[in-house]
Formats: structure tokens, sequence, C-alpha cells
């Protein structure tokens, strides 16, 4: 068994924390908690990553200024949300381009049933949430096309390293995937139209799991090639 480090035990007391505050507490000092649970999740990175990834540190430096924002007034802030939720998946989007090599990509794998199908529930998802959203932030809809813009090339990254099987541990990036999908999908209608505590432990569970998982993904792998100058890449 390996020996647990104190950047460990400092993340699960930080999480322990969040979940504590989302469920006996106002959710106003998860504004106050999440920014330093991911703070440790970036000193995890720091102590064990062998080579600094610069764009997954501004993900964590947009993530940090979005939790903060998202807690203190969420539709005063919603447009500048949608902007840093943006900005944290284009940067993870970044992060991942050594991983995949762009002439390895089959246009079989675009038409595969598992990408349709999944497609198909995005797009649905978007079709609902939008016409949700319209009536309440009219004012921001660019802002929200380019989020839904920058989640959607992440989660389409991620499956296509997943599909390429270029790490033992692209599975972490599906489960990531899916857990954006679903903390994207819940918030807005958690802050907007039915808040729930319940709603609330689970967005954060699944966000931490999200942030923490990735980070993972990323210490503990590396392409199974360097980037020639003459290889075309993400």
């Amino acid at each position: 068994m390996k020996n647990i480090r104190l950047t460990d035990i400092l993340f699960y007391f930080a999480f322990a924390v969040v979940v504590i505050i989302a469920v006996f507490f106002d959710r106003k000092y998860l504004a106050y908690a999440l920014p330093i649970i991911i703070v440790s999740i970036g000193v995890i990175y720091f102590e064990r990553a062998v080579k600094i990834n610069f764009w997954y540190v501004l993900s964590l430096i947009s993530m940090i200024i979005c939790d903060t924002l998202i807690y203190i007034d969420f539709v005063k802030n919603f447009a500048t949300i949608c902007i840093l939720t943006a900005i944290y998946f284009i940067a993870c989007t970044l992060a991942l381009r050594k991983y995949l090599l762009v002439k390895n990509i089959k246009r079989s794998t675009f038409l595969s049933i598992p990408i349709l199908v999944s497609s198909g529930l995005v797009v649905y998802l978007i079709y609902a949430i939008s016409q949700l959203l319209i009536d309440v932030v009219k004012e921001a809809i660019p802002e929200v096309v380019v989020c839904l813009i920058g989640s959607t090339s992440y989660i389409l990254v991620s499956y296509l390293i997943y599909v390429q099987d270029m790490s033992k541990e692209g599975l972490k990036l599906i489960v990531v995937a899916f857990l954006c999908i679903f903390i994207v999908s819940l918030l807005p209608i958690n802050e907007l139209f039915y808040s729930s505590k319940i709603f609330t432990v689970f967005i954060n569970i699944a966000h931490v799991l999200s942030l923490y998982l990735f980070m993972k993904y990323l210490v503990r792998t590396t392409p199974e090639k360097e980037m020639p100058v003459h290889e075309n890449y993400l």
C-alpha cells in the first residue's frame, strides 16, 4: 500500500469541508471552500508532475475564479461564468493536445454507434437547456454559445483519446467528460430555477471529482510519442 502524502490528506480534508458546507450550511460559503480545494489539487499536481503543463495551470486559475463568482452571485456574473468555463474547457483541451495524433483519427470513429448516440444526447441536452435558459439569460447568449463550443471540443478530444487507446488511464477522461456534462446541465437549473441541497451536494462532488481525476490523468500519463516537428498534432 502506497504511503499517503500530506498533500493527499489536505485534499481529502478540503473535500470533506466542501461536502459539509454543501449539506449543512449556506452555499455562499462554497465561494471560499472550492478555491481552497482547487489549490490543493494544484499543489498535488506541482508536486508530482514530471513536466508542468501551462494549459492545465491556466484551467485551474480560470476555475478558481469561476467557482468564486458562481456562489457570490450566479445571475449577476452569469456571462463571466460562461466565459471562464469556456476558458477552462479550452485550456483542458489544449492540455491534452499531445495525447492525440490527428493522423490517427479515422473517419469511422465519428460514425461509431457510441459517438452517434452520445452526440445525439449532448445535442438534445444543449437544446433543452437552451430553451430553459433563453428567457432568463437573453443578454448572455453569445457567452453561452462560446461555453458550449468549449465544452463540446473538450468532450470530443477526450473521446478520441480514449478510442485511440493511447493511455491505460484513458477511461478517466470519459468519466470526467460525463461529470462535466452533468455539472454544466444541472448547475444552471439549481441556481436559477430549482434550488436544492441535494443538487448542490451532487454538483460539487462531481465537480471536485472531475478536477481530481483530470489531474491524476495528467500526472500518471505521458504521450506515447514525443511531438516531433514534422508530426501533426491537435
